[in-house]
């Protein structure tokens, strides 16, 4: 019963989080219109996400951790990142050889 407890405080604390960070991808999405790597396009951005400078030393994981970046052009690129749509969102996969032929091996030299 003790760990059933816990587990849920756990979930519960840690679902508004994911909602929270879902909801600010959305409405940083507008921030796209501004023109890219501008002043006007970061104060967008700052207006969503505050900034907080304080030194770090890993990579932002989530759009909430790039408020901790002192340097604008930093938190800009960061912010883009997690706001802009990869250009190719299907990973192409490498062709197979056709059936029935041999694969080359590595020559030794």
């Amino acid at each position: 019963m003790r760990t059933l407890n816990i587990l849920l405080a756990v979930i519960g604390m840690a679902l508004p989080t994911c909602a929270f960070a879902q909801a600010s991808l959305e409405a940083m999405r507008n921030c796209l219109q501004v023109e890219d790597q501008t002043k006007e396009r970061l104060d967008c951005y700052d207006d969503k996400v505050k900034p907080e400078p304080k030194q770090v030393s890993v990579p932002a994981r989530t759009v909430q951790d790039c408020r901790f970046l002192k340097e604008e052009d930093e938190r800009l690129n960061c912010f883009n990142r997690f706001v802009n749509l990869p250009q190719n969102s299907v990973k192409q996969r490498p062709k197979k050889p056709a059936a029935g032929t041999k694969v080359p091996s590595p020559t030794k030299q």
